[in-house]
């Protein structure tokens, strides 16, 4: 069969006619123009009695010579009774499997958490930059075995089992991802529960601060030469305000109006897209939290969020401080008290508001929870007011354990007439 039937000029006139051509160089080797801007090198050949063509590259990019050696090359492995395609194939996966580890991350974090728009991708993020990056950041994604996994669960579920039982769902996700994509062949964690390899069956957990324990932290946290002002205030506000721990550090001045121009008084809008329901939320701010935040915000100097990232560090994907920096500092703490973690806070709250005397209904909602069943398809109400008189009494009950007193007095609820 002849060769080299074409030349470099007569390729580069069909290319420039724009109109749709297939030119034979021989021996398989073709110039294909099927649209007016493109053009590519294809290879048509024969295996397993099947007609196959092969994508050599792309016109102009690839020149008349370069096409030619790719397509002798080609026409070798076929001589080894190897399909040309097959084998090509079985290159690039391997080569994708060379990658390492930070490159698979990235890449399930942009298409299935970012380009999906999931709510608080800082969650998963932050699992990303605190446990699996530092671990297996530059480690081939081919290499990493189930046993090293394993052993990164272990010693996580030691001091943070629900951690380890995310970590695990996480590490699933980012490896099954790997598997669509050609990247690795198994997943290694396939297998894996969180009863067994992780952080174990997870339970409601029921840790609440009694009063006299929040006169011991308020103590402790004030004595302790590391904890700071900032993070003692932070402490206050998700007590004094019944928040979860992100809502909180996440939030901007911008949302604030601490001298209640509006008619509802000084509040705090918390916006859907920073709620865990999903729903926006207006926080009545009582005189003393009203005081917390305007300490704040001198010390934020001019940031536009309440609690401003404190350093520059690469791996901060957020810009207010970290999700994890008040878990940290707290564990610094010598408070003496049994284990508690900062979600307790939130249940604490609502444990002193009922003991308050507070209405479930309105306790409820100084948590942003919704009243589920008949009562909350028909109940649409904010409770405002009445979050509002609640608030207060919490807050000056704190107040008292920051003192070390013990002053408040439930609410006296009026008698059925």
């Amino acid at each position: 069969m002849a060769t080299n039937k074409l030349t470099a000029l007569g390729v580069e006139r069909a290319h420039r006619k724009g109109k749709p051509a297939v030119l034979s160089d021989g021996g398989g080797l073709y110039f294909r123009k099927q649209t007016r801007e493109g053009a590519a090198w294809t290879l048509r050949y024969r295996f397993a009695g099947r007609e196959r063509w092969l994508a050599l590259g792309n016109y102009p990019d690839m020149a008349l010579a370069t096409a030619r050696v790719e397509a002798r090359q080609a026409r070798v492995v076929l001589d080894k009774q190897q399909d040309p395609m097959a084998v090509r194939r079985a290159a690039v996966e391997a080569e994708r499997r060379k990658g390492p580890f930070r490159e698979l991350c990235e890449a399930w974090f942009r298409v299935e958490i970012q380009n999906r728009k999931l709510k608080h991708p800082e969650v998963l993020r932050r699992h990303l930059d605190k446990y699996l990056l530092p671990r297996f950041g530059n480690v081939r994604v081919a290499d990493i075995t189930a046993a090293d996994i394993a052993n990164l669960l272990s010693e996580v579920s030691k001091d943070f089992p629900t951690a380890a039982n995310d970590l695990l769902r996480i590490a699933r996700r980012i490896f099954t991802f790997g598997v669509k994509r050609h990247v690795i062949t198994g997943n290694p964690v396939a297998g894996f529960t969180p009863k067994d390899d992780a952080g174990g069956t997870e339970r409601a957990r029921e840790r609440a601060l009694s009063h006299d324990e929040l006169v011991q932290l308020f103590k402790a946290l004030r004595k302790s030469p590391t904890f700071g002002g900032d993070n003692l205030l932070a402490i206050k506000l998700l007590l004094g305000l019944c928040v979860r721990k992100g809502e909180l550090l996440a939030a901007r001045w911008e949302e604030f109006d601490l001298d209640g121009e509006g008619d509802a008084g000084p509040a705090w809008r918390l916006p859907a897209s920073r709620t865990k329901t999903g729903a926006a939320l207006d926080i009545p701010l009582v005189p003393a939290v009203v005081e917390w935040l305007k300490a704040l915000k001198v010390v934020a100097g001019g940031s536009e969020y309440v609690f401003p990232q404190r350093r520059r560090d690469p791996r901060q994907r957020v810009p207010h401080v970290g999700l994890d920096t008040l878990n940290v500092a707290l564990t610094r703490v010598q408070h003496g008290l049994e284990p508690f973690t900062l979600h307790d806070l939130r249940r604490s709250a609502r444990t002193h508001l009922a003991a308050l005397g507070v209405r479930r209904e309105v306790a409820e909602r100084c948590l942003g929870h919704r009243v589920h069943g008949v009562e909350g398809t028909y109940d649409r109400h904010e409770y405002f007011a009445e979050r509002r008189e609640a608030l207060a009494q919490w807050t000056a009950l704190l107040l008292d354990a920051e003192r070390g007193e013990r002053k408040v007095t439930p609410i006296r609820r009026k008698a059925a007439g």
